[in-house]
């Protein structure tokens, strides 16, 4: 998952990073931002336990809901996913994801050309978070909002260096190169500071989030009126939505 042969400085851009966490922390409280980071551990603790080894051929329709009802892209589709495909073979596909022998991004390929009446981004986003929230210490998180790589848009291009590829033949390939990337992101961010919201990677999905916000507020409080500006939700929820912990029961 580590580069080789290069520096962290060619890689990660820490004056970026540090820049957009000190504006992130003018809008919500570390407090505020340490909370999404326990939520996403609660998250992951459900995503390990009904996505495990030992438990995922007994996994339920409802179960099923109740993981995608956690994706933010996604979570309204719960119905038309089990349509279109069927639960049966979602359970399969999944299973290969996971715990499939063959090399990840051969795995994410397969994962992403199975499931059928998704688009492509929000396919990208059900597998990586399958991945990473059944076993966050060995997969990371890509969405859409971390890098779109039709739009070259997303969180993780404004605090990585101009000249980093994550480009790829292959949303498998790309998957790769965001993972790549975001373990140096995420062992500076623990190091200087911007990762500290939640454990591991946790808190590198925190700041990613918080990056996402304050590039949005930037462009609505330019493009918009400030009567639609209002409207705009806080920072803290914002990232909690596009992490899929909004509203999460946390007792």
């Amino acid at each position: 998952m580590l580069y080789d042969e290069i520096n962290v400085q060619d890689v990660v851009d820490s004056e970026a990073a540090m820049e957009f966490m000190k504006e992130a922390t003018k809008l919500a409280t570390s407090t505020e931002l340490e909370d999404i980071g326990l939520r996403l551990e609660k998250k992951s603790k459900l995503f390990s336990d009904l996505l495990s080894e030992d438990h995922i051929s007994d996994l339920t329709e409802n179960e099923f809901r109740h993981l995608v009802g956690s994706i933010f892209s996604i979570k309204r589709k719960a119905n038309r996913i089990l349509k279109a495909n069927g639960f049966e073979s979602l359970q399969q596909s999944i299973t290969d994801l996971l715990y499939g022998e063959d090399t990840i991004d051969l795995r994410f390929n397969r994962f992403i050309d199975s499931v059928h009446k998704l688009d492509g981004p929000m396919r990208v986003n059900f597998a990586s978070e399958l991945l990473h929230f059944s076993n966050p210490k060995k997969y990371w998180l890509w969405t859409n909002w971390i890098w779109d790589s039709k739009t070259g848009t997303g969180s993780l291009p404004l605090i990585v260096q101009e000249g980093v590829d994550l480009s790829g033949q292959s949303d498998g390939e790309i998957y790769g190169k965001v993972g790549q990337s975001l373990a140096l992101v995420n062992a500076v961010g623990h190091s200087i500071g911007f990762s500290d919201s939640g454990k591991g990677l946790f808190g590198t999905d925190v700041f990613l989030a918080c990056v996402y916000a304050v590039y949005m507020y930037t462009v609505f409080r330019v493009k918009l009126s400030q009567e639609f500006n209002r409207i705009l939700p806080e920072l803290s929820e914002l990232a909690q939505r596009v992490l899929g912990v909004y509203k999460m029961e946390m007792n």
